[in-house]
């Protein structure tokens, strides 16, 4: 979706300094998420006598990109994120997209104009969005953006906001001529949001498919199933043994049986 939209990728490490982390975003070393019992701190420092954490957010990701760049920016930066945090609805590690434009005249309007597109993309034309006023140290002004349900429940998705001039200005970028937006979101549940609306899909398939077996020999059933079970686990699995070339070598075997 963001890269029909013109977004590229930037990637950065797993292992953060405190500056990356906290200080070049404007988190003050008061913010809760400093403490330990919030961040998996790593023994050791940096060369410049830094304390290294795993990284919270993919945030220093985009900290990095501005230092090492000049605006216009616009790109996502997808990756792995650790937080001591574990219980029904959260794990110590997980996947966090974010995305960043920096550029003259970048407003609020144009990243809510921005979220509709993509949410709705994503979700379908059906979904309902509301934009909440919350608190970001590295966007001002900041809000959530949340969806609803089809039992009539709001369901927080993403954060978002303008970015901080502080933050613009602590990668040496000139706050009074640029201006950006931000935006963050967890993969996971996303992807297990879709995921039910493709378990549901797939049990009426299999329903159907079963529906045809009084007059279909069951060995051909069988690979069908087998067809249908990894297309549906390749709409939330990206692993390598349920590449399309596998559902192709299926298909082919079926069609040879049918003949």
């Amino acid at each position: 979706i963001f890269g029909s939209l013109g977004y590229q990728i930037a990637e950065g490490p797993d292992i953060e300094t405190e500056h990356y982390n906290f200080n070049a975003l404007n988190i003050p070393e008061s913010h809760p998420a400093r403490q330990m019992h919030d961040t998996f701190y790593l023994p050791g420092i940096d060369k410049n006598g830094e304390n290294l954490v795993l990284r919270t957010h993919t945030s220093p990701v985009q900290v990095r990109t501005m230092e090492q760049g000049e605006p216009p920016f616009k790109f996502i930066s997808p990756g792995r994120t650790y937080r001591c945090d574990s219980d029904q609805t959260h794990t110590p590690m997980f996947h966090q997209i974010e995305g960043l434009v920096v550029e003259e005249g970048a407003s609020f309007a144009q990243l809510k104009g921005l979220l509709n597109e993509f949410l709705t993309d994503f979700f379908g034309e059906e979904v309902e969005l509301r934009f909440r006023p919350s608190y970001f140290p590295f966007t001002e002004p900041s809000a959530e953006v949340d969806i609803l349900s089809d039992k009539g429940k709001w369901l927080e998705i993403l954060g978002c906001g303008l970015v901080n001039p502080i933050v613009l200005e602590n990668c040496n970028i000139n706050s009074k001529k640029y201006s950006g937006l931000a935006f963050g979101l967890g993969i996971e549940p996303e992807l297990i949001r879709r995921a039910s609306e493709t378990i549901v899909g797939c049990a009426k398939a299999f329903s159907e498919l079963d529906a045809t077996m009084v007059e279909v020999n069951p060995l051909v059933i069988s690979k069908q199933k087998q067809i249908l079970a990894l297309d549906c686990k390749m709409s939330f699995d990206n692993n390598a043994m349920f590449r399309r070339d596998k559902v192709s070598e299926l298909r082919d075997k079926t069609q040879e049986d049918e003949k």
